[in-house]
């Protein structure tokens, strides 16, 4: 039998005491397991750039009759969305015109309040001499300038509906009133003949202009994950692999007499 030294009985006993704490751990120990599901940190969504064109629209050409004592009032509406500007074109040809037709001109005045309750005008003019015709033309702008993307979505049909929403949709001038008032000024001086005069027949054509975007997949980003992903490199074989204990045992010098 071999005779140990009591320094190294002392050693063997501390050592045999950690052995079987470090026993214990081992068995209540449970291996971190490296995670495999990072479904919380994945996102899906692509990035759609958005592009804006510039598009020309008319509404059907408005012809009516205004009378000296009966104006005519109504109303239309524009059925696009981010509506940039709107354009009255407003014309007539006088039917009555006396001394050799340069005196005694109709006139007319073409009325518009917008919907939003922040534009509206009133511009009046006379008919020309000779040919009594006349016109009235104004433009209102909005100066809108929807923001160009990009849009996050999951595809291109989730993408069209963020299209639809603030900021990239205005719909201020969107299908609401639009009230247009068009009155006829007599100018006939013939005090018999002003009388028979009634008013005069109008036409009033309307176009406009709105924004509609276009969407295209941005596919130079890696929009299909996330940037707070955990490094390849986050869980190492030695954490998943080496119970706490063991490099416990080591770090004490005792490693020699397992």
């Amino acid at each position: 039998m071999i005779s140990l030294k009591k320094n190294d009985k002392i050693i063997i006993i501390v050592a045999v005491v950690i052995l079987v704490i470090a026993g214990v751990g081992v068995a209540m120990y449970q291996s971190p397991e490296a995670p495999t599901d990072y479904s919380s940190l994945i996102t899906s969504e692509k990035s759609y750039n958005v592009t804006w064109n510039l598009r020309n629209g008319t509404l059907t050409t408005l012809s009516d009759f205004a009378g000296k004592k009966t104006p005519y009032e109504g109303t239309v509406a524009i059925p696009e969305s981010n509506v940039n500007s709107i354009t009255f074109n407003l014309s007539w040809t006088d039917d009555h015109m006396t001394f050799l037709k340069r005196m005694g001109l109709d006139s007319f005045t073409l009325d518009v309040s917008m919907p939003d309750g922040m534009n509206s005008f009133s511009e009046t003019d006379k008919s020309a001499p000779k040919t009594g015709f006349g016109t009235i033309s104004y433009t209102i702008v909005n100066n809108i300038i929807p923001p160009d993307g990009p849009i996050k979505a999951e595809n291109e049909q989730d993408a069209q509906k963020k299209l639809q929403t603030s900021p990239y949709f205005d719909d201020s001038w969107t299908d609401k009133d639009i009230k247009i008032n068009v009155s006829c000024h007599i100018g006939e001086l013939r005090f018999l003949k002003k009388m028979r005069d009634k008013g005069n027949d109008f036409e009033l054509k309307i176009s406009y202009q709105y924004y509609e975007g276009a969407l295209k997949l941005d596919t130079t980003k890696n929009t299909g994950g996330n940037s707070d992903m955990p490094p390849d490199d986050f869980w190492t074989d030695e954490q998943i692999t080496q119970p706490p204990y063991i490099s416990m045992i080591i770090s004490t010098g005792c490693g020699r007499y397992i």
